[in-house]
């Protein structure tokens, strides 16, 4: 799904698969939440890519991709 905010803020993860802008405060649901993730079909983050987002927004909870602490702390 694509995604185009229009008033230019940045989209900050809420928890249960909801983002909120952070500029105008609209929050956008995740298109196909019941859909596992874990069958393989390239969709997943790398646990690299995951870690680097992760370290860049403060090692913040709301950004570990469904990987461990431990996990990212090892792909640094």
């Amino acid at each position: 799904m694509e995604l185009y905010i229009d008033c230019g803020g940045e989209m900050k993860y809420i928890g249960n698969r909801e983002w909120e802008c952070t500029k105008c405060g609209t929050i956008y649901g995740i298109e196909g939440a019941g859909h596992d993730y874990d069958d393989d079909e390239g969709e997943r983050l790398s646990v690299w890519d995951a870690a680097a987002i992760w370290a860049s927004h403060g090692k913040d909870e709301d950004y570990m991709f469904g990987y461990t602490e431990d996990e990212l702390e090892n792909a640094l």
